[in-house]
């Protein structure tokens, strides 16, 4: 039998009934704030990228570091779930600030889109 000539049943790839309520509101969570730490890497490359005004190095590195150890040291409940999804998208600009020198050497080796 040939891998590539089994049939895909996609209905059973959007089927999530077998997964509880609690687990499916707690995915749309973890999805949704995932979503946000990548649109706001992106736009602390995009900082770094068009106004060099914070430039990538010891000081974003250290930033980074500074929000994730705080961000491991607050403890989860409902009162902290906004100062912690700040803080987690402040370590993902800052990443994405880290980025953008990594983003400028590619850009410099092949510009063409």
């Amino acid at each position: 039998m040939n891998i590539f000539d089994r049939k895909i049943n996609f209905d059973a790839l959007l089927k999530f009934s077998h997964i509880t309520p609690s687990t499916q509101q707690h995915l749309k969570k973890v999805y949704a704030s995932f979503a946000l730490c990548m649109f706001v890497a992106a736009a602390g490359a995009y900082v770094h990228m068009v106004t060099h005004f914070i430039q990538a190095g010891l000081l974003s590195a250290l930033g980074s570091l500074i929000l994730m150890i705080w961000l491991m040291a607050t403890p989860h409940s409902h009162e902290t779930e906004q100062k912690r999804l700040g803080l987690l998208a402040g370590f993902a600009f800052l990443t994405g600030v880290g980025l953008g020198p990594a983003l400028e050497f590619c850009i410099a080796v092949n510009p063409s889109p």
